[in-house]
């Protein structure tokens, strides 16, 4: 009932090519593909550790959620979910109840792709949670249909790319308190946590991603915690200090810092 991945955090931006040269420029992250769609148009960048960044831009409807998202604070990006991915989604959503979180936009129909989600203001961790259940990639489910992007919608990064991609291997963030994010990330996704210092936590699972969370201020996602080095070791110094210090990146709507070049670079968490 557990899941297996952390598999992305998905940005809500104006445009793909707003926040995809600073993914793939700055941070060497890997165009794996996009897709149109009236409502919605997501696009995901691969990282060396399986990670992944989703970009969600507004469809060509005046509806789309997206828009709203965005609209609601006049932003031109910001944190959208995370999404995990599991192997049971039914088991995973009746755990989900028996902890007291009521699934909304439970979509169970297609073979492919099941999904539901855990909304913040039950949660208490300040995004959404996607739980999804799937068949293959985004490039695979897509196919050869309309509307699929196989190459990015934007120019090369000038200079040399990067031999391989960079890892992602933490993801910062603050919550109300680490009792309820507990109850959804260890006792329902089945994260293992490891207490850091008073009041912060770190939840990690099989695959992506660990996710640092600190109780207080405002809940939600503070920072993307990048290594150009491809190395997936931490330090969580150098993430709290990146998530204070570092200015938010406008065409992302969130911090994010390159862990290989810092001064805390190696060592740490693996």
């Amino acid at each position: 009932m557990t899941a297996y991945a952390l598999d992305h955090v998905a940005l809500a931006v104006r445009d793909w090519a707003q926040a995809g040269p600073v993914l793939a420029g700055r941070y060497a992250g890997r165009w794996d593909s996009g897709f149109r769609q009236p409502v919605f148009s997501p696009a995901q960048l691969e990282y060396a550790d399986g990670m992944r960044i989703e970009l969600l831009e507004p469809g060509a409807e005046p509806s789309s959620f997206v828009r709203r998202f965005l609209d609601a604070r006049q932003a031109p990006a910001r944190p959208h979910h995370i999404t995990f991915k599991v192997r049971d989604i039914r088991a995973t959503l009746g755990r989900a109840r028996e902890c007291g979180f009521e699934p909304i936009q439970v979509n169970l129909e297609s073979e492919m792709w099941k999904e539901a989600f855990l909304h913040p203001k039950a949660t208490g961790l300040g995004f959404l949670v996607q739980v999804a259940q799937s068949a293959g990639t985004p490039a695979d489910l897509g196919g050869d249909l309309p509307g699929m992007y196989r190459t990015p919608p934007w120019p090369a990064p000038e200079g040399t790319p990067a031999a391989l991609p960079a890892a992602l291997p933490a993801v910062t963030g603050r919550v109300a308190d680490l009792d309820t994010a507990g109850r959804v990330l260890r006792d329902v996704l089945g994260g293992v946590e490891t207490p850091l210092e008073a009041g912060t936590s770190s939840w990690t699972w099989p695959q992506g991603a660990d996710l640092v969370l600190t109780a207080g201020g405002e809940p939600g996602l503070e920072l993307l915690a990048f290594r150009g080095d491809g190395a997936t070791s931490w330090k969580l110094g150098d993430l709290l200090s990146a998530a204070r210090g570092e200015p938010v990146i406008p065409e992302l709507g969130i911090r994010a810092v390159d862990l290989g070049t810092s001064a805390g670079a190696g060592g740490g968490h693996a």
